[in-house]
């Protein structure tokens, strides 16, 4: 399991998300589908990072849309 802090999965997760987004906006209006798959194939890796690795570091458990500075199940801080 990758062992990163939760806050930077989430800043990545973010940042494919963005990144897709635009790319699939783009190829939209500019209609090249290209573009389109490759922005939808972004966010769909954003998405598998998201439920793979955004977890608590100690219990392991999903965080979901948790921000805090601590786990919600087991009450650890997070890195």
């Amino acid at each position: 399991m990758w062992k990163d802090s939760p806050r930077a999965v989430r800043k990545i997760v973010l940042r494919l998300c963005t990144a897709g987004a635009v790319l699939a906006l783009g190829g939209a209006l500019v209609q090249s589908a290209l573009l389109i798959v490759a922005g939808l194939l972004l966010l769909i890796v954003a998405l598998v990072l998201h439920f793979t690795y955004y977890r608590c570091p100690h219990c392991g458990r999903f965080l979901d849309r948790s921000t805090g500075a601590y786990c919600p199940y087991c009450g650890k801080k997070m890195e």
